[in-house]
């Protein structure tokens, strides 16, 4: 689907219901998945700059807390964001007080002061926005100088992207059908390539540093073997971290 005929606004809004239908059996579906855990939450907390106590991290597109939480637990102060209400109080819930969760649009200017965080840890959410000007300019005045982002997205070249798409360097709208226990619902979001996203984060001012392309492990294998018995050894998502400059810093 050429991206000049989709209506962001009904984009949005669908994304919005279908994450709060998905709200109540998010975490009970993909706490301990193949696709959430093992190829998207392991390989972003390896690249999460350490320690983590004293922090301030900023989780965008929290879904059901399970990142904030974990990294609650390693000693950061967390701030939640997520499109869907729903989610926001399964969160809310699932952290009992701690952090601090709103419901926010990536496509508007953040409502959060400017550098105020230490880090942001963004999972599988910008590909549901076709322009990220917007959020990147909102993630790097939100930053101080040095600040971090680790983010995740499916990989251009995977093979369901590869299936859907028509041009590998085009910036595509994908559709897809999930059920995660019991409930269905119907998704879009962007496809583009690697070239693409660093671009866009390059454009908004940041650094990259490290760039991992999950692809399933033998040990994967071992812990989700009717998930991955037909698997190829190929990427599946691709995760990155970018950094802000600090430009108050003397060069050595």
């Amino acid at each position: 689907m050429q991206t000049d005929v989709v209506d962001h606004s009904a984009h949005l809004a669908q994304l919005r219901s279908s994450y709060d239908a998905l709200a109540p059996v998010w975490a009970e579906a993909t706490d301990h998945n193949l696709w959430n855990e093992g190829l998207d939450r392991k390989p972003i907390r390896s690249l999460l700059p350490l320690p983590l106590e004293g922090l301030e991290v900023l989780d965008v597109g929290c879904a059901a807390g399970t990142i904030a939480a974990d990294v609650m637990d390693r000693g950061a102060q967390v701030t939640g964001l997520d499109l869907s209400p729903a989610m926001v109080e399964t969160a809310r819930r699932r952290c009992e007080g701690r952090g601090r969760f709103l419901v926010a649009d990536l496509t508007e200017p953040l409502p959060l002061p400017d550098a105020t965080f230490d880090g942001i840890i963004a999972s599988l959410v910008l590909h549901y926005i076709h322009d990220w000007s917007v959020p990147l300019a909102s993630f790097a005045r939100v930053l101080r100088p040095g600040g971090w982002v680790v983010f995740s997205t499916d990989h251009p070249d995977s093979p369901f992207a590869r299936s859907h798409r028509t041009n590998y360097f085009a910036t595509e709208l994908i559709k897809d059908r999930w059920t995660k226990s019991g409930v269905t619902i119907d998704v879009s979001f962007w496809r583009r390539p690697l070239m693409a996203m660093v671009d866009a984060f390059a454009d908004a001012g940041f650094v990259l540093e490290r760039l991992l392309e999950p692809r399933v492990s033998d040990q994967d294998r071992a812990e989700y073997p009717d998930e991955t018995a037909d698997l190829p050894d190929v990427p599946f998502r691709v995760v990155l971290r970018f950094r802000k400059p600090d430009l108050t810093s003397p060069i050595a």
